[in-house]
């Protein structure tokens, strides 16, 4: 994890949100490219996940086509191109852009609601079962674990007396978003300038 220590705080979560508006599209590439007023792109996964945020799947707009102020400077503006033609990318189209829904707009009025919807992940759920095991993590060690359990889910499946272990469909950009967002909960909290995390408070 990098800026996987980071701490999201929620109103400063609830501005950026709030300002897709109705019709508004955030993409995963605008904080890769520099947006400092952007979300990081496992942050806009983990909200779709969540359902807080709709990621469509069909008819994704182009990036002109939302005005993107990066257009210049991306280079994955053809990746959206409309025409099949002009896009010359084996790169899946979906889950890179995001837009508000009718659950985002509660979200902006009461940023504590994540705390509602955060625990269910199952990346937060991973992270419950390591802070129950141990209350304080290096970095390190607890990315180690990921890859761990992440390579275990590659293994053929389990017999019943040993099942499979939680689904590790999430990046580790995923889970540096779920600890930023843990951490702007208040229920973890980064130590030792930013190479351990402790346990604050229990969210399971």
């Amino acid at each position: 994890m990098t800026a996987e220590r980071l701490v999201i705080d929620l109103t400063a979560l609830a501005a950026r949100l709030a300002r897709l508006g109705e019709n508004g599209i955030a993409c995963i590439h605008q904080a890769e490219l520099g947006d400092p007023e952007a979300l990081p792109g496992g942050v806009l996964r983990l909200l779709g996940d969540l359902g807080l945020l709709d990621s469509p799947r069909t008819r994704i707009l182009p990036c002109q086509e939302h005005d993107c102020p990066l257009i210049p400077s991306c280079p994955y503006v053809t990746d959206f191109a409309r025409d099949a033609s002009s896009s010359r990318s084996d790169r899946p189209k979906s889950g890179r852009k995001f837009q508000a829904n009718e659950l985002t707009r509660p979200l902006v009025a009461d940023p504590e609601l994540l705390a509602r919807f955060l625990p269910s992940h199952p990346i937060a759920q991973w992270l419950a079962a390591r802070f129950a095991e141990c209350p304080d993590w290096t970095v390190f060690a607890l990315a180690e674990a990921w890859l761990e359990a992440a390579l275990a889910d590659q293994e053929p499946a389990g017999t019943p007396a040993q099942p499979r272990p939680t689904d590790f469909a999430g990046t580790r950009r995923e889970l540096a978003a779920c600890v930023a967002l843990l951490v702007g909960l208040g229920w973890l909290a980064w130590e030792n300038e930013g190479r351990n995390l402790r346990l604050v408070q229990r969210w399971w």
